[in-house]
Formats: structure tokens, sequence, C-alpha cells
């Protein structure tokens, strides 16, 4: 299998990239106020607008695709590149991510934004999970700082052999779930929810499920639409849950294991996508794959990218909703056309080819 012929993940893509949506216009328009004031509404409400879920969601199918095409590279070509695998990471991250800082820099200099000079420093090192709270329109970039020092990493480790890939991943998914639960209860400047300490978990999870591809996906054979059915439910019960214990110390214990950012999250995460890659291909399997959600999720990182810029409260015509949509919209398809496609060609030229 190779990258392009994976279904279902750009359909995946553009579910997580709505929930991001939904969670800051959520926070910067109180979009869905009146919907929640409607009792049975609550659960519907919390569900779709939980942003962190649908980051979640990115990377787990991140470790997933990213592990899957390291194993196709060893197995055409008996070894893995690190070369080649980080100039591939390189052109399709940096470009539009780099493109969109600079025209930060472009408003600010014209005195649009005004960014700390902490921020930028973090923006522009990939350290942001440090301090993402300082200003809003770079915050959004502590997931990239989490997904490339993890990617820092793992090639290194992947080309230590299979057992010692497959070990690091299961250790990864004991002690981040259990480091989160130790922290929890105390207070540290450098641990906090959208560290990597605290989400290469959902990484890792993805890793774990290409590296067992196989034996996984003939553990669910014949169990499918169980699989699909328990996944929906635990991940609608987890947002249900932690949302009406939030206020409570039992927070401090579900959030390492039962909170939409915890294990079971994604790991209902990492079933549901084998469901939607492997499963059935019934009415779910043909959501994720007609043209608009595929088109959606093309398009979810530039969408991911420029959206802090126009989600801002303000009186500006192009904050308002829905016209920050559309603005969105419109900067996510110049950005695509413009900057990562062209990339994403000259980073086809790196692949690698059986000897």
């Amino acid at each position: 299998m190779t990258f392009k012929k994976i279904p279902s993940i750009n359909g995946l893509r553009a579910i997580s990239i709505f929930m991001v949506l939904f969670h800051h216009l959520e926070v910067q328009h109180i979009l869905m106020w009146d919907l929640s004031s409607i009792k049975w509404m609550i659960p519907f409400v919390h569900f779709i607008q939980d942003g962190q879920l649908g980051v979640n969601v990115f990377f787990v199918i991140s470790g997933f695709l990213i592990t899957t095409l390291l194993l196709q590279e060893e197995y055409l070509t008996k070894t893995v590149s690190i070369k080649k695998f980080f100039i591939r990471r390189t052109l399709r991250i940096f470009p539009a991510y780099f493109f969109l800082l600079l025209i930060y820099a472009i408003l600010q200099f014209v005195g649009y934004l005004n960014i700390p000079m902490e921020a930028w420093l973090t923006a522009v090192t990939y350290t942001k999970y440090f301090n993402w709270d300082i200003d809003w329109f770079t915050a959004h970039a502590w997931s990239l700082s989490v997904e490339e020092h993890f990617y820092l990493l793992w090639p290194c480790i992947f080309i230590l052999g299979n057992v010692y890939r497959k070990y690091v991943v299961i250790i990864i998914l004991i002690i981040v779930p259990t480091l989160r639960l130790l922290v929890g209860l105390n207070t540290y400047s450098w641990f906090n929810e959208l560290t990597l300490f605290a989400r290469i978990d959902a990484i890792a999870m993805g890793c774990f499920f290409a590296l067992y591809q196989k034996q996984i996906i003939n553990l669910l054979h014949g169990k499918w639409l169980y699989i699909f059915g328990s996944s929906i439910v635990a991940l609608f019960s987890l947002s249900l849950v932690f949302h009406y214990f939030s206020n409570n110390h039992i927070e401090l214990f579900l959030m390492p294991i039962a909170a939409t950012i915890g294990i079971i999250a994604n790991l209902a995460i990492a079933l549901l996508m084998m469901y939607s890659i492997f499963g059935n291909k019934g009415y779910w399997f043909k959501m994720l794959n007609l043209r608009f959600f595929n088109f959606i999720g093309i398009l979810s990182y530039s969408i991911y990218l420029w959206q802090q810029l126009f989600m801002i409260k303000s009186e500006h015509w192009y904050n308002q909703f829905p016209a920050n949509i559309v603005c969105i919209l419109m900067a996510a398809l110049a950005s695509y056309y413009l900057i990562e496609k062209p990339f994403l060609r000259l980073k086809s030229r790196f692949q690698s080819s059986q000897k």
C-alpha cells in the first residue's frame, strides 16, 4: 500500500480540522452558546468542539502514516535513509509554516499584529509548547513542535530494528499516561497538557498500529462494525464524562487514561482509523471518501496554520463569523497551491525506490 492509495485518511483529517475550528469559534466567538443552553444538545456540542480530541486524531494519523512509509521504505530498500526522511519532512512542513510566519512578520511591521519576541523565538525554533499561551497568533504551533520533536528521534529509533522500535513505542504508551498522572498532582512550568511529555503517546499509538498492522487487522476481522460503534461511543462518552468532572479532583485521575487526550481516547481513535481504512465499505467509508471531505483533508494543514489569524475576536469584518471561515478557506487555498503543492512535488524526488 502506498501513501496515495490509503483511503479515508483525508476524510478523518477533515473531521479533525472541523473540530479544531469549532473549538476556536467557541473560544473566540461563543458560537454555540445558544445550543449549549438546550440540555439534550450539550453532549453533542461539547463533542464537536473538542479541539484537543481533533488534534489527537491528527497525531494518531501522523504516527500511523509516517511509520507505514518507513516500513515500506525498509521493505523496498532493506534500509531507511534518515537524510531523505528529514528532507521530505522539511519540504512537507517548513515552507507553508514559515510562509505564515513571514506574513505575520509583515503584518507586525505595519502595526497590525503585536507578537512578543519570546513568542517569535519559540515559533521559529519549534519549541512553542513551552510558552504556547503567550500570544494567540502562534499558539497553535504547539502541535507542530510536538510532532517535529518526536520525528527528530523516531527514524533514528526505527533503524535500530524491529524489536527496539516496538519496545520504545510500548514504553511511551506506558510512561506518558503515568507522567500525566504524577505531575498532574503538582505544578511544573515545563509540563502542561500541550507539551511533548503529555502528548506524544497519541503519535506513538499511531506508530504502534502501523508496526502491528497485520496482527491488528487479523484480530479485528469480523468485528469491524462492533469496533466502529464502540470507538464512536467511547470518544463521545469520554468527552461528556470529562466535561462533567472538569471541576472535580477526579479530573486528575481521569486525564491520564480517560480524557479525550488520554490513552483510551487514543486507542479509540486508532481503532476508528483502522475501521475507516480496512473495515466495511459502508456509509462511513463513503462519507470519508467524498470529494468534499477529501479536499478539506488535503487543505487541513493550511487551514490549521491560517485559522488563528482570522479566528481572533475583533470588530474587523474578516474576523466575524462566517466571513472568517471564508477568509480561512481562501488563505488555505492560496497556501496550498502556491506554497505546499510545489514543495510536495519536490518532496516526491526524495522518495526511496527499490534497489
